[in-house]
């Protein structure tokens, strides 16, 4: 018979966070001290005992006491040890006092010993290791984007993001999922995004924003109230799978909320109704013919106070003005040349890819864009 093809699997991942709850790590730490303690104590037990016994059943009574106990302990290390360097002939009763000194002590330095190659070898060591590497990782980001959630959804908002070259933290429980990650070549993170502590860990208090892809409804409403607790200032955008639940996410916090039918939905009608319009906005964000873009004013202090005919952004960077947004968050679409820029204002502009760049007139090298 043919044999079967054998199934795929994804290689193992190199870099996967495995976050796990406090009181499990104590626990995990608290095992392996004891492990350790253990196997010390079965050292130090078996030396007392073999020494003292030692001393008890030899003839050298008239030598000082020190050197009997210093004699005794030198034998007790060559029996369990299997040296054999020994001082002298053993009487009768330390040979039999060294049988059992062999059987028992010879078991517990090779307990001992597995047992100190095991923690400093192991799994647990190194996955120890690894999770505080990670950590340290973690800690230095800013302005990254948390993805919650690796499904279908979260896998096109990854894929996005990461053209537009941000950087991606991915969280999801599922070490499948985390291990696709991880080859996709985000920061993978396998913990569940309901915790807070895994949103700590992950970064929050820095983070640019979170985006909640999680199967479950529940659990992006759950996920948004835990992260305004803690930032209350994040971008935080959610999928919904329905209107409630997105009216329920709008209410635990959430900026925006889509719903990946309806959005599709919209889409095929399009293609239909308006297939160039269509062609462009899938050229513009699905193929990345065009970046789109924020600029604020407050980061570009040479465009405060001008008109845009005076900074003339399309003939000199390539890059069209699509809408203004003021302080008060008012939006001002196609706006005119005489528009003279505010502080507070934010330019939502387009280009074509890569060219996303601007700077005062004669800059050599102009500062990027924010990528929408």
């Amino acid at each position: 018979m043919p044999r079967r093809p054998r199934r795929a699997t994804l290689p193992a991942p190199v870099s996967v966070l495995r976050f796990q709850p406090d009181r499990d790590v104590a626990r995990h730490v608290r095992s392996l001290r004891r492990r350790f303690a253990i196997a010390i104590g079965m050292l130090v037990g078996i030396a007392v005992a073999s020494t003292a016994g030692l001393v008890a059943f030899g003839v050298r009574a008239d030598e000082p006491i020190g050197r009997r106990i210093l004699l005794a302990f030198w034998d007790t290390l060559n029996l369990v040890s299997t040296v054999g360097n020994l001082e002298e002939e053993f009487t009768i009763a330390q040979r039999l006092w060294a049988m059992l000194v062999i059987i028992f002590g010879l078991g517990a330095v090779l307990y001992a010993f597995g047992t100190v190659q095991q923690l400093l070898h192991g799994p647990d060591v190194r996955q120890h290791i690894q999770r505080l590497r990670m950590q340290r990782r973690l800690d230095t980001l800013t302005g990254h984007t948390i993805v919650c959630g690796y499904g279908a959804v979260g896998t096109q908002v990854a894929a996005q993001l990461r053209r537009a070259r941000a950087t991606v933290v991915v969280v999801d429980r599922d070490a499948a999922r985390t291990a696709a990650a991880d080859a996709d070549g985000h920061i993978a993170v396998e913990a569940d995004a309901t915790h807070e502590q895994t949103l700590v860990n992950c970064g929050v208090e820095r983070a640019a924003g979170v985006i909640a892809t999680l199967d479950r409804d529940e659990a992006n409403v759950y996920l948004a109230l835990i992260t305004r607790e803690l930032r209350p200032d994040v971008r935080l955008v959610s999928r919904a799978s329905g209107d409630e639940s997105a009216r329920a996410l709008r209410r635990a916090g959430a900026d925006r909320v889509i719903i990946p039918g309806r959005l599709a939905g919209m889409q095929l009608s399009h293609l239909v109704l308006k297939p160039r319009v269509s062609d462009f906005i899938t050229a513009a964000i699905g193929e990345g013919e065009y970046d789109f873009g924020e600029v604020e004013v407050r980061e570009h202090a040479f465009l405060e106070g001008r008109s845009l005919r005076e900074l003339d952004l399309p003939r000199r960077h390539g890059i069209l003005v699509i809408a203004i947004v003021d302080a008060d968050r008012r939006e001002t679409f196609n706006p005119p040349a005489d528009t003279r820029l505010a502080n507070g204002d934010v330019l939502l502009v387009v280009s074509r890819e890569g060219g996303l760049e601007i700077g005062p007139p004669g800059s050599p090298e102009p500062p990027p864009l924010e990528r929408a």
